[in-house]
């Protein structure tokens, strides 16, 4: 019999109460795990991969095995491995995992697979922040399944073939940082709970068959950038809650079937650089407050149904590279202020019932390369800044009451491919220097007063393929010379 002394005695007790706390200890952390299903791995104690590896290879296999075309996509690396280490971790394509051996990211874009997402197991990988399967050709709907991935911060389904609605679960995922479902054939409506995704920095939802209204709910995504719905059937007024998202940058909701006006609270989007919203039925005036847009370099509000003026704010808009109103129904005279726009490249302001005169300094910014005003009620001379405006590519003036004489209004032009002054009335002679036009493919001046004969020069722009002088007074034949030109067909 061994006898211990009292101070033995006491140590060996007080050591048995700590290893039964200890026990104790790790028996309510092991139900903890198994009530919670998953949570974080201990860094000092790593999960064992062999039960946790085998789980997820024949999830992801039984996908595989769903896939109508086993032998024509790049997924020939994915195959069962039954040794106990072994993990898909950066072996299997498009597979990734963290530190602690968990897969984190699936990247399978352009990986030719074609099948749907039913067969795809999402409560086995819970802690997915990351799924790129955009350039493929999956199909069927988004399962609401999807929602199990509560980790995900990132999510591109796009160019595939997805169809049905977009389930409203997708609400439920709210780390989302990036939503992109474009490219599909997605139809019904754009669910309101996607305004529940407080930290979604992009979506995109275009080209797809989605109706029906904005939400306003998206008047809530505070961290977006981009909103891309373009290409969709969307109907309704566009939501005044718009103006909510200070952070936004890019707005794109053209070719849709939106009406109403345009809300004065789109100007205080003080960061957008982008906004589209040609191609609907919006209607009213262009509100004041556009002009407060500082940073908008491309706006485009063309194929519309919007009247009255151009805002004379608009001239402030110094950053302003592109600018699109054509195909509407303003009226009154193009402001002054426009001249301020020294960065413009593109101005279309045709098919409207504009009258006045044009702004005489409107191409002094030396930049303008694509100018549209044709098919309107515009009166008096042709702007003197045209003359001197080298950058110019295409010109379009025609269907006013223009004046001027056309032998001294145009200079030569090195980089113009196409010019339409017809049916206005203008006078004088045709100037040689369109003949030191190298780029010239498109003259048309019909339809106006011109006198005089056709100079031989012409027949240097060798590009000319469209050339046409009628309805006007000139006199004498058509030069010799013009036989060089062998690209003319009209």
């Amino acid at each position: 019999m061994t006898v211990f002394g009292h101070g033995t005695f006491l140590i060996l007790l007080y050591l048995d109460k700590f290893l039964t706390g200890i026990l104790h200890y790790v028996t309510a952390e092991t139900k903890f795990k198994l009530s919670n299903l998953e949570i974080k791995l201990d860094k000092s104690q790593p999960q064992k991969p062999v039960d946790h590896w085998k789980e997820k290879q024949e999830a992801l296999l039984k996908w595989k095995a769903s896939f109508q075309n086993q032998t024509k996509n790049n997924l020939t690396s994915w195959g069962y491995n039954p040794k106990a280490n072994a993990t898909p971790c950066n072996i299997w394509t498009g597979i990734s995992c963290n530190a602690a051996g968990i897969v984190n990211m699936i990247n399978l874009t352009n990986s030719g697979i074609q099948g749907t997402l039913y067969e795809f197991t999402f409560l086995s990988f819970p802690n997915l922040e990351y799924v790129d399967l955009s350039l493929n050709q999956l199909f069927g709907a988004i399962p609401p399944q999807i929602t199990s991935l509560s980790k995900l911060i990132y999510l591109d389904l796009s160019y595939n073939q997805f169809s049905g609605k977009i389930p409203p679960e997708i609400g439920l995922l709210n780390n989302l940082q990036l939503l992109h479902l474009n490219e599909n054939q997605l139809n019904g409506s754009i669910p309101r709970e996607i305004g529940q995704l407080k930290f979604l920095n992009e979506l995109a939802l275009q080209t797809n068959n989605l109706q029906g209204a904005i939400p306003p709910s998206f008047g809530n995504l505070k961290h977006l950038t981009t909103i891309y719905l373009y290409n969709n059937q969307l109907s309704g007024s566009l939501p005044s809650e718009i103006g909510n998202l200070k952070s936004l940058v890019e707005l794109c909701i053209d070719n849709n079937n939106l009406s109403g006006p345009i809300p004065s609270s789109l100007g205080d989007l003080t960061n957008l650089t982008l906004l589209y919203l040609f191609k609907n039925n919006l209607s009213g005036t262009i509100p004041k407050e556009i002009g407060n847009l500082k940073s908008i370099v491309d706006l485009e509000l063309s194929q519309n149904q919007l009247n009255g003026s151009i805002p004379t704010s608009l001239g402030d808009l110094s950053n302003l590279e592109k600018l699109f109103l054509s195909a509407n129904k303003l009226s009154g005279s193009i402001p002054q202020e426009m001249e301020n726009l020294m960065k413009l490249t593109v101005l279309q302001l045709d098919t409207n019932n504009f009258s006045g005169y044009l702004p005489q300094n409107i191409f002094q910014g030396g930049s303008l390369e694509n100018f549209t005003a044709h098919t309107n009620h515009l009166i008096g001379p042709i702007p003197k800044s045209l003359k001197t405006c080298k950058s110019l590519v295409r010109v379009r003036l025609e269907g006013n009451q223009l004046t001027g004489n056309i032998s001294e209004d145009f200079g030569d032009y090195p980089n113009l491919q196409f010019i339409d002054l017809s049916h206005n009335n203008l006078h004088g002679e045709i100037s040689q220097l369109w003949g030191q036009c190298p780029q010239l493919a498109t003259l048309r001046i019909a339809g106006n007063n011109l006198t005089g004969r056709i100079p031989p020069e012409i027949s240097h722009a060798t590009q000319i393929h469209e050339l046409d002088l009628s309805s006007n007074s000139l006199v004498g034949v058509i030069p010799k010379d013009f036989g060089r030109l062998t690209s003319l067909v009209n």
